[in-house]
């Protein structure tokens, strides 16, 4: 499958989480996805574009990935096991966000003079992150991250399911055997 075709694929089957779909389909889609955030996010005019272009690819996204686990034999609920420990890591990063500002504040740190205060802040700072034992934590969702990045990479790279399964025939000997005719 070539990346037009990938890509023309993934749109056709917008909401379509039936079926199996090829490591070709679903990296190339991922490439097209990656290439038009990259522009979007890195022109600043372009920000509610980049907003609504997160909301279109979004669903198409994850069809196409549940299509991808059901082309290596697994549920699509297997994509839990991906997306809980992002979402728990990127929850703390930004709790840590908040707690961290919650302290300056408390503080009283004046934060339109930050050059003047960056003793004070990185102390206050320093402080927060003992004091809510945020460092141990982080290295542990950061395991759980990294480890749930390998096992994506591990299926989603795997070779597709031979012969038929639960989820349909195999795409790409479907493929294979259109181009013999």
């Amino acid at each position: 499958m070539s990346f037009g075709e990938a890509i023309k694929a993934c749109f056709q089957k917008y909401a379509t989480f039936s079926g199996r779909a090829r490591r070709s389909e679903y990296w190339y889609f991922y490439l097209f996805t990656f290439l038009v955030s990259f522009v979007l996010d890195c022109i600043p005019l372009f920000g509610v574009l980049s907003s609504i272009w997160w909301l279109a690819q979004i669903i198409p996204s994850l069809a196409v990935t549940v299509r991808r686990f059901h082309d290596i034999g697994k549920s699509g609920w297997n994509y839990l096991f991906i997306a809980i420990p992002e979402l728990l890591f990127f929850g703390y990063i930004f709790s840590f966000i908040f707690y961290a500002i919650k302290d300056l504040i408390n503080a009283g740190i004046d934060y339109h003079n930050f050059a003047d205060n960056t003793e004070n802040i990185a102390k206050i700072i320093g402080d927060s992150i003992i004091a809510n034992g945020s460092l141990a934590t982080f290295g542990i969702y950061f395991l759980i991250l990294v480890v749930s990045i390998i096992l994506w990479l591990v299926w989603m790279t795997r070779d597709s399911q031979p012969g038929e399964n639960e989820w349909g025939p195999n795409p790409k000997e479907q493929a294979d055997s259109s181009s013999i005719n």
